[in-house]
């Protein structure tokens, strides 16, 4: 399982191996209630370990090309949901993925909520303020997370059409966001499993999913993940801070030195046809591109500068990656990034 921002992973082993002392204690004093206790958690665990399900489909368009632009909404339990009305709405996303259908070719990402807030929120909402209110916070997620501008104006897809794109792309995405942190987590927690005895996957992940979401409210005050500032969901209950939160990726840095750039994505067209994406990254500090660390495939680009800057984005189109050239400009201290889009 995933270890929420802002949980201290000491912490959460010391609590896990204080939990299994005390299901050791339980498994000699009292069998039938130690069986009982696991076979809950294993129930649990399964709903836990589910894949993120497709929920509604929302369609609007780039406001840029006029290209249609898919966000998929899905239900995924290893998402927490919000502890207090005035807390953040975690949310994880997806890379933006391209595919065609007989109207042509779009875009399509996906954006996964804790069940709750889908059934609270959702495509059988009965406020619809509070549904718009929903998609409106995946648009902005989708603009801060790729620098895409999104309509407004949207419609949501009938309820027989619960998605868009490749739902098997989707969960895989979403799943790889958190699978390095997974292994080395499971990999300290099969340790234990072997010390006290625990058996069971399913109990350990569901086990383990409430002693996080224990830990993230220990934590709570000392959090440093920025939130991003959106629209609330209008409720008759007190007022949400208008928070939505990133879940962690697998591409961000752990170190607290290093921090994400300010950059810029621009389209360039020729003839009315996208020609290339140009991306500046500004990165005070930085005196030649020597220090630089960049790789850049077909759909993302990751910047690395030790103890500096680190910067993971995911392209809105195919990239022609063997052709893409940087330029650093050591006046403002920006790399210029030149990525042409595949034809």
């Amino acid at each position: 399982m995933a270890v929420p921002d802002g949980v201290d992973r000491d912490s959460m082993m010391k609590q896990a191996q204080s939990i299994w002392t005390m299901l050791d204690e339980m498994a000699e004093n009292n069998p039938q209630a130690y069986r009982k206790f696991i076979d809950k958690h294993m129930t649990e665990g399964k709903e836990y370990m589910k894949p993120a399900e497709p929920h509604m489909c929302v369609m609007t368009m780039v406001t840029s090309t006029k290209r249609r632009y898919f966000i998929n909404f899905c239900s995924w339990n290893k998402i927490p949901e919000p502890k207090t009305p005035e807390d953040a709405i975690p949310v994880a996303g997806t890379r933006v993925l391209q595919d065609k259908d007989e109207n042509g070719e779009f875009s399509y990402s996906g954006v996964a909520f804790n069940p709750k807030i889908l059934e609270e929120f959702g495509i059988d909402c009965k406020n619809s303020s509070d549904r718009t209110a929903l998609i409106n916070l995946a648009i902005d997620y989708v603009h801060n997370q790729h620098k895409i501008t999104l309509s407004r104006s949207f419609s949501i897809l009938p309820s027989t059409t619960k998605f868009k794109g490749n739902i098997l792309s989707l969960q895989k995405a979403l799943q790889s966001q958190k699978q390095n942190e997974d292994d080395e987590f499971d990999e300290q927690l099969s340790e234990l499993e072997k010390t006290f005895g625990l058996q069971g996957c399913g109990a350990k992940d569901s086990l383990m999913n409430k002693l996080a979401n224990l830990s993230t409210e220990d934590n709570a005050k000392s959090n440093n993940t920025p939130n991003i500032q959106l629209p609330g969901l209008s409720k008759e209950k007190p007022a949400k801070q208008n928070l939505i939160q990133e879940m962690n990726s697998t591409n961000q840095k752990p170190s607290s030195k290093v921090k994400v750039p300010e950059y810029n994505m621009e389209e360039k067209f020729k003839e009315k046809n996208l020609e290339e994406l140009i991306l500046t990254i500004k990165l005070p500090g930085v005196n030649k591109v020597s220090e630089c660390e960049l790789d850049i495939s077909e759909d993302d680009i990751d910047l690395t500068v030790e103890d500096l800057y680190h910067l993971n984005v995911s392209f809105p189109y195919l990239i022609d990656d063997s052709n893409a050239s940087a330029k650093f400009n050591k006046n403002n201290s920006s790399l210029i990034i030149r990525l042409p889009v595949q034809t």
